[in-house]
């Protein structure tokens, strides 16, 4: 033996092998305990959460009604009574022009709405005020009638009555069962059933002007009903022409923005403020249609805006347009949110956009498990869970939703469930060396 390492070949030979045993012996030791740390970093447990089934879109707020208020006739503003912000209720006067910037015609309706209206009150009072709201209630229950008679008259006689069909049906896309809706607008006799509702509806204001004829008759001798007619249109005409030196509130509401300022100078349809009821806000969200079939009328919805991210809204589906649109190869569909009343110091940009939340059905107590555990093959996905005498067991799971790092799953899987996400091998690392890095 002392001979043959005093042989210089067999010297270089022996230490080479000495030097490959010892790094064997290394990368064993190291990829054991690789793979034991990589064992423990990688078992995760079986967990179960209350989640709640979830659809996110977004949108933007709205409000209705919402008014952009123009000038009637051209002038320079005089007046401006309110700010962005006020509060107005209905007829209220917001703006005025001056009268010396008009034209000649509306300051002259001032003297014509003054002298019909002397006119008016000397033919009444002779008589009673009921006569004047006869004669008004005739005349509408009169209109009221003819429209009856003449929308029946199209519905028995026209052959291209316009009408929508829509169909809905279900159909499979790619392993999945989804709502599709066709809508198809046509012309056609109108159904019998529009007649027959036309046919009721003309029977009942047929009554209704019978009524109004009695009142009138029983009254009509106390003044001249024409003279009373004609006098009450003058008024109505000189009426309109006067208010249109005037922006006057449509409805109950708060100003947004005033775009009319003292000495500017209008013209007809110029805008002068916007104005909105937002005691009644909503959000118009777009539903993609993957997702629309499982939304309906009164799902509970939690929304944010961009412009005031700290404020929470809640509210809850008011309607859904089952006709959808397709923009750019998707198609969406319009959902109505109605939103809840906010605190009286939150203000809310109208058009802001909107990001909501709508619950699609309530919390339930699903398991889940770590994204990182789930594998996947030709077969579908799985799991490994680990036996008490620590090997595994494959496990098929159905993945869901992802909450957090965290995805819910379905499948033969119990609370507590030890996973792993690494495959047993006969050997430490997978190999001689280690395995893969």
């Amino acid at each position: 033996m002392v001979g043959l390492f005093k042989n210089k070949n067999f010297r270089k030979w022996g230490i080479g092998a000495l030097v490959v045993i010892a790094l064997v012996w290394l990368g064993i030791s190291f990829s054991s305990a690789r793979a034991n740390s990589a064992a423990v970093e990688s078992e995760a447990t079986v967990v179960s959460l209350n989640v709640a089934e979830t659809v996110d879109a977004s949108g933007s707020l709205e409000a209705q009604p919402f008014a952009s208020l123009t000038w009637n006739t051209s002038g320079v503003v005089q007046d401006v009574y309110v700010k962005a912000g006020d509060q107005v209720k209905a007829g209220d006067i917001l703006m005025k022009l001056n009268p010396g910037s008009v034209s000649s015609n509306v300051n002259s309706a001032q003297a014509d709405l003054a002298n019909a209206q002397k006119d008016l009150d000397t033919l009444l009072s002779s008589s009673s005020t009921d006569l004047a709201q006869a004669v008004i209630d005739l005349k509408d229950a009169k209109q009221a009638y003819d429209e009856a008679a003449s929308y029946l008259k199209y519905l028995q006689t026209s052959q291209k009555v316009p009408q929508t069909y829509t169909k809905i049906f279900i159909e499979e896309t790619r392993g999945q069962w989804k709502y599709r809706y066709k809508t198809r607008d046509f012309k056609a006799p109108a159904p019998a059933d529009w007649i027959a509702d036309a046919e009721d509806d003309l029977a009942l204001k047929k009554a209704q002007l019978e009524d109004a004829q009695r009142t009138y008759d029983s009254l009509k001798d106390g003044a001249n009903v024409q003279d009373v007619t004609a006098t009450q249109a003058k008024i109505d005409a000189a009426q309109a022409t006067v208010d249109s030196m005037s922006i006057i509130a449509p409805f109950d509401g708060q100003v947004l923005y005033v775009e009319s300022q003292p000495e500017d100078v209008v013209t007809t349809e110029s805008t002068a403020l916007n104005m909105a009821d937002l005691d009644h806000p909503y959000i118009e969200a777009q539903i993609g249609e993957a997702d629309i079939a499982s939304l309906k009328v009164g799902n509970p919805v939690t929304a944010t805006l961009d412009a005031v991210p700290d404020v929470k809204l809640t509210g809850q589906v008011a309607a859904i347009n089952a006709l959808g649109k397709e923009d750019a190869g998707l198609v969406e569909y319009t959902v109505r949110i109605d939103v809840d009343k906010v605190a009286e110091n939150v203000s809310l940009p109208l058009g802001s956009t909107a990001n909501v939340t709508i619950q699609v059905k309530e919390a339930a107590r699903s398991l889940a498990v770590p994204i990182t555990v789930i594998q996947n093959e030709s077969k579908g996905e799985y799991v490994l869970v680990v036996q008490a005498d620590g090997s595994t067991k494959r496990v098929d799971v159905v993945s869901g939703m992802i909450v957090g790092n965290l995805v819910i799953v379905t499948g033969d899987l119990q609370e507590g469930n030890t996973l792993t996400a690494a495959q047993n091998n006969s050997l430490p690392g997978g190999g001689i060396f280690g395995g893969r890095n």
